[in-house]
């Protein structure tokens, strides 16, 4: 498999040190090229708390070839323990870096996730974006986990790139379930990325991602995500190395076994 890399280690995840640019020409082009198969998970630190508090997800986390650092709380944290991050590596953009290459060179992609509005949209709006890209299939997320004509669908497709957005814990869960039931492929779960592509939801302005805070401007646009904010503010708490101590001193925090 392309690309090996030196890691950070958050909460026993292991974020690769790269760039997106690095990333993206030494493991996914050469993974397309070679019709390699790997597993992609970009994770922000409300998702390293999941991890953390749902000991199966971590493994299915742990299971992954990638794990990316989607997130400026990862980035911080990582400096904090002194093993820094050079960037945060997003993964709406990763993917649409993934979508401009497939249009550029023919590879296939299939849609996975989202509701079947959303899904339609997207996939109409990737087409207008990326002309030439082959979408070779799409469905919506609304089905049972167990439901075996899914995979069998997605893989009859014969798909390089599967984008998988189902919502975290269960893009992931099901892409490490059926990932062997294929021969090639990048998969990566993108979250709300779709709803992006869509239209239903925007990107931060640029400035407020150079700014880092784009978090706050989530928030502004959407309140209920304050939660969000409370768990990302937790992860870092824990980073904080004194803090950190004292947290785990009186139980707050109980590293769990991997």
């Amino acid at each position: 498999m392309p690309g090996h890399y030196d890691t950070a280690t958050l909460m026993d995840i292991d974020f690769i040190h790269t760039t997106n640019e690095e990333f993206l020409n030494k493991t996914v082009y050469p993974c397309l090229a070679h019709e390699e198969k790997c597993f992609i998970v970009t994770a922000n630190p409300e998702f390293v708390i999941e991890t953390r508090d749902h000991p199966d997800f971590k493994e299915v986390v742990q299971h992954s070839d990638y794990v990316l650092g989607d997130g400026i709380g990862i980035i911080n944290a990582s400096r904090l323990m002194g093993n820094p991050l050079p960037e945060r590596i997003s993964g709406i953009g990763v993917m649409y870096r993934m979508l401009s290459h497939a249009a550029e060179n023919g590879y296939r992609v299939f849609f996975l996730g989202a509701e079947e509005e959303t899904s339609r949209q997207a996939v109409e709006n990737a087409k207008k974006k990326f002309p030439g890209l082959n979408i070779v299939g799409r469905h919506h997320g609304f089905f049972d986990m167990r439901d075996a004509s899914i995979p069998r669908y997605v893989h009859s497709t014969q798909p390089d790139i599967v984008l998988v957005a189902l919502g975290m814990q269960r893009q992931e869960t099901w892409i490490l379930d059926h990932l062997s039931k294929f021969d090639k492929g990048v998969f990566m779960g993108v979250g709300g990325s779709f709803d992006v592509l869509a239209g239903k939801a925007k990107r931060a302005p640029k400035i407020w991602i150079r700014l880092q805070m784009e978090w706050l401007y989530r928030l502004i646009k959407d309140p209920k995500r304050i939660r969000r904010v409370m768990k990302v503010a937790e992860f870092m708490l824990l980073h904080i190395p004194v803090i950190g101590r004292i947290l785990k001193f009186f139980g707050i925090y109980k590293k769990k076994p991997r």
